[in-house]
């Protein structure tokens, strides 16, 4: 059988398959040969022959490329011995470093360690290198901002606002008037507060509450009407469809919406008139919801608050330093808000909800923008009490927008595929954990794996472990339910500044509630452009966390290049593979390899126990064990961290070497 059809290359499970363009999407296998005399790029066009081998399997052999999807590339300039230009790809790229070409024109070419663009003018194939040409340059890679820089290039994400947009802003972001006001529940006088990080820029939310006589809660949740300002196709709004998301680096952020909105008169700032829409629920004395109601208002924050502030009053102590004296003053609220927000963490807890507890770095920089230090986040009282407020908001907004039959994007979270975690299952087994259930999981049977884990060394590893065992959350307009939260209806509403979803479902809900929004999104005319619409939002924020992901390991690598060579480094051992050794510094939160090569021994894998163990030595190194290491190579542009052992694993024990003579699994071909 012999066919010739065009078609694109996707990758599965990290090999290039060809997809024909005719009806069927099933993946057809590449021989490597042609794998490697072509080097493709997931979205490459191509036409090919299918043929069927001796087997019966079907194959394509590529015939000719018809466009390549990657036409540039990022990364740092080096030299090689010979005085060859190269470029070190900053991204995941199918050739070996790309050869930089001379200019022409005599323009001096680029010093070794530049951050710079090169387009490709002779791609990869067999032994020979892909070469291009420099098409811009970003300055040095280790100058403070550089960094960045690049990984915005890589992950081809919008810096800049097009011509008209912030002039469009601009104009949008006056002053409250009455004719705003028209309408609106007045709800200046009602003590709001905002509470977030010390550096937060823009108040998409704010809180308030009024203890009721029966023991219950009356909670005020207001949210930024960023719908007010932004209307379905305008230049803002279709800018703000493009991005998707704010993504927030560790020096710089780049806003869904223009700085005039998002930090201007869409922002909740204390003092000034806001337009909100806002979630009004009343809790009884246990935590239950028994009334919810939604209005268009106006409000005036009387504090802004920051989460260290919060959870000194919550502790019972006296806030200190700047703001100090809004803590003070609202302190009576905010113990009324914490005992709600125990009471709802209760009963979320009750119900299976999950609970992560995965710490974060805070990268701490100088005034030149280099990164000084970097040490794990602390979450406090004030952080879940947040949390906790706006999941009741999200629910409540999905619950009653579900019960109305609305067209609108659920946040959806499907739960893990058994075989992912039986995958899971047996690192955990390291720990004497597993999470139970065979056909289906429940989310309490994640959950008691989490109360098992916490307060252990193990625990970090544990949530991470069982993060990356679930699916990824995505908006769609079919409801599958959350599993994390253990929800049957949720939504995203919360944070219309930084998330284009939140602003659809804040049209959707004006629109079905107070006839407002006359002019119709066009994303929600139908199921159709609705999942299409959530499709998109769902890549953009994958992009997003992805950019964000490689941002903080390039801080923290760079961090790590400053410090003594012989730097002693605590951590737990993450994972075993066949080139080494993964381990996860404490403080840092770093994750590196200690290869194999590095080691004075051979060391066979035992896949069952999650564990490596030397033949000679019988040192046994397995997922959990704590490890003092040092640094022997780190790589910023590949995002690399090769570790030493200092001494063997605390812990550690020597296998019996005879149980592992004679076997065959890992040893040299």
């Amino acid at each position: 059988m012999r066919k010739k059809v065009s078609g694109v290359i996707e990758f599965v499970r990290g090999t290039p398959c060809f997809i024909a363009d005719y009806g069927s999407r099933e993946p057809v296998s590449i021989s490597w040969g042609m794998q490697q005399r072509y080097r493709f790029f997931a979205g490459d066009r191509l036409t090919a022959s299918l043929e069927t081998d001796r087997r019966g399997r079907l194959q394509a052999l590529p015939v000719e490329i018809l466009q390549r999807a990657v036409e540039t590339i990022n990364g740092v300039v080096r030299r090689a011995p010979d005085g060859t230009l190269l470029l070190e790809p900053f991204t995941r790229f199918p050739f070996d470093p790309v050869v930089i070409e001379t200019p022409d024109d005599g323009t001096p070419p680029p010093a070794a360690g530049a951050a710079v663009t090169v387009r490709l003018t002779v791609y990869a194939g067999g032994d020979n290198p892909a070469r291009g040409r420099i098409a811009g340059t970003f300055g040095m890679f280790r100058t403070p901002g550089v960094d960045t820089r690049l990984v915005i290039a890589a992950h081809d994400l919008p810096d800049r606002f097009p011509r008209g947009c912030r002039a469009a802003a601009r104009e949008l972001a006056r002053p409250v008037e009455r004719r705003d006001r028209r309408d609106r529940t007045d709800l200046r006088n009602k003590a709001f507060v905002t509470i977030d990080g010390e550096d937060a820029r823009d108040f998409d939310d704010a809180v308030a509450i009024d203890p009721l006589p029966d023991s219950g809660w009356r909670l005020y949740i207001a949210i930024a009407d960023v719908s007010h300002y932004v209307t379905p196709g305008s230049i803002v709004d279709r800018e703000a469809r493009r991005r998707g998301t704010s993504v927030y680096f560790p020096d710089r952020c780049l806003p869904m919406l223009p700085e005039e909105l998002s930090n201007g008169i869409c922002s909740l700032k204390p003092g000034e008139e806001r337009l909100a829409v806002t979630a009004i629920i009343e809790f009884d004395a246990a935590g239950k919801p028994c009334h919810e109601q939604f209005c268009p208002a106006v409000i005036r924050s009387q504090a802004r608050l920051t989460y260290n502030l919060v959870a000194a009053v919550l502790a019972g102590g006296r806030p200190q330093g700047r703001g100090a004296a809004g803590a003070r003053e609202q302190s009576e609220q905010l113990r009324n808000m914490g005992r709600l927000a125990a009471l709802l963490r209760k009963r979320r807890l009750a119900r299976g909800s999950l609970d992560f507890d995965l710490p974060e770095a805070q990268i701490v920089f100088d005034r030149d923008g280099r990164v000084t230090d970097v040490h794990p986040l602390e979450r406090n009282d004030a952080h879940r009490l947040i949390e906790e407020f706006m999941l009741a908001a999200n629910e409540a907004v999905a619950t009653r927008l579900t019960w109305l039959h609305a067209p609108f994007l659920y946040r959806v979270h499907e739960p893990p595929d058994t075989r992912d975690t039986g995958e899971i299952n047996r690192i955990l087994q390291c720990f004497g954990l597993s999470v139970k259930g065979r056909q289906a999981v429940h989310p309490r049977a994640f959950q008691e794996v989490l109360r098992q884990a916490a307060g252990t060394t193990a625990a970090a590893l544990v949530n991470r472990l069982l993060l990356g065992a679930m699916q990824k959350a995505v908006y769609q307009p079919v409801n599958a339910g959350h599993f994390g939260l253990a929800l049957e209806n949720y939504t995203h509403f919360t944070s219309p500044i930084r998330r284009y979803p939140d602003l659809m479902v804040h049209r959707e809900l004006k629109r079905r509630l107070w006839h407002r929004g006359e002019d119709a999104d066009p994303w929600a005319a139908d199921e159709a452009a609705l999942t299409a619409a959530g499709a998109q939002l769902s890549t953009a924020e994958r992009r997003a966390m992805e950019a964000e992901r490689t941002a903080d390991a390039v801080k923290k690598l760079l961090y790590l290049e400053e410090q003594p060579p012989e730097t002693v480094y605590a951590g737990m051992v993450s994972g075993i593979h066949r080139a080494g050794i993964f381990v996860t510094l404490d403080r840092v939160l770093a994750d590196g390899l200690i290869p194999f090569r590095v080691l004075d021994d051979y060391f066979v894998i035992d896949a069952e126990k999650m564990s490596a163990v030397g033949e000679n030595s019988g040192w046994r190194y397995t997922v959990g064990d704590r490890l003092e290491v040092i640094a022997t190579d780190i790589d910023p542009v590949r995002r690399r961290l090769d570790l030493k052992p200092v001494k063997p694993p605390v812990g550690g024990r020597r296998a019996r070497r005879r149980s592992y003579r004679g076997r065959t699994a890992g040893r040299r071909k």
